[in-house]
């Protein structure tokens, strides 16, 4: 998996959506805040992970660095709408944060909070009002 540093741009898709910020992509040699969640992001992040919303998807899968065995795999990703931005997450964020004790940053933390469902029209008109013409444009 690609690897990009809290809050700098996510240049991992093949699309022009300058707003994707990206949160959560670790892998071995990351540096990471680790700290304590609150359970209702928590949840509110495993709810999104279990079928999220995305404009492409990718034809691989990428396995946990951080874990010594058994590593799970993940292959989607979690657009999050907010502020001028979208956070962009891949699944396996939901595992980092229990496993691995990854603490996101704060303005994930709102934005997450915030966030309407992700098969609602608040949903598609927070990813519009917040740069992802480009990303509607990718859903088929």
């Amino acid at each position: 998996m690609s690897e990009f540093k809290d809050l700098e741009k996510c240049g991992y898709f093949p699309l022009d959506c300058e707003n994707l910020i990206a949160v959560g992509w670790l892998s071995s040699g990351t540096k990471y805040q680790k700290g304590p969640v609150e359970k209702i992001i928590y949840d509110k992040l495993f709810e999104f992970a279990k079928d999220p919303w995305e404009p492409l998807t990718s034809a691989g899968f990428h396995s946990c660095e951080l874990c010594q065995f058994n590593p799970p795999f993940f292959h989607r990703n979690i657009f999050v709408p907010y502020n001028g931005n979208i956070y962009v997450s891949p699944e396996g964020i939901v595992h980092y944060i229990a496993s691995h004790w990854y603490q996101p940053p704060a303005i994930f933390v709102d934005a997450v909070l915030k966030c309407p469902d992700m098969r609602s029209m608040e949903y598609m008109k927070a990813i519009l009002a917040n740069g992802g013409r480009g990303l509607l444009k990718m859903k088929v």
